[in-house]
């Protein structure tokens, strides 16, 4: 079963109360329209509507409204991964989680990933407190990316470090060029794409 076919299944990732639910979400549309460092606080909370006394109550700063959104993606991350190991192959499980984040925006930082990490590169409070997350989905990705050379998908004699990173960097900026080149059609490249990364991870006997 594909990603795609469980998306209505995946679990609620936020309990937060409805008006921390709605600086979130004006927050989003904040940071999508303006960048990071556009969105100030005073339009974040005109686009809640409401005073900024009330949205300093919950969220004290923009790095700590990036934190809330990425810790609520958890529930939702951690379900991708397991269906991504239930798939019939890792990658192709892998290459199911990339459409779905591009075609269906299932988690707003695939949509503002670029600009949180450009932020997080100059600016150590927000990425501290983004870290934690994506050292977690580190993590899971490496576990997948272990059950996949135990099926023989990828060659034992890759470092699977050197692995790890390589997806990570491709899938990052895939998301980016997404955004910024519209027209190379990157979602119809998706399978031809996929099939040069299974050639490249292959081992050697089928490889050749």
């Amino acid at each position: 079963m594909s990603l795609m076919a469980t998306r209505a299944e995946a679990p609620a990732a936020s309990k937060r109360s409805p008006q921390q639910q709605r600086i979130l979400a004006a927050a989003m549309a904040c940071f999508a329209r303006d960048g990071f460092h556009g969105a100030s606080m005073q339009k974040i909370c005109a686009e809640a509507g409401m005073s900024p006394g009330a949205l300093y109550r919950h969220f004290p700063s923009k790095e700590a409204i990036i934190a809330a959104i990425v810790e609520d993606e958890r529930a939702e991350r951690l379900h991708v991964f397991d269906e991504v190991r239930k798939a019939p192959t890792i990658l192709g499980g892998l290459l199911d989680c990339l459409r779905l984040l591009l075609e269906e925006q299932t988690l707003p930082t695939a949509t503002l990933g670029p600009e949180i990490m450009a932020e997080a590169i100059r600016n150590g409070t927000l990425r501290a407190a983004v870290e934690p997350c994506e050292e977690e989905t580190r993590g899971h990705l490496k576990a997948a990316l272990e059950e996949a050379v135990a099926r023989g998908e990828i060659d034992p004699h890759l470092p699977l470090d050197d692995v790890l990173i390589l997806l990570q960097i491709m899938g990052d900026g895939i998301i980016l060029n997404h955004q910024l080149h519209p027209e190379w059609s990157i979602t119809e490249r998706l399978p031809a794409l996929h099939r040069l990364v299974v050639r490249m991870l292959a081992p050697a006997e089928k490889a050749g």
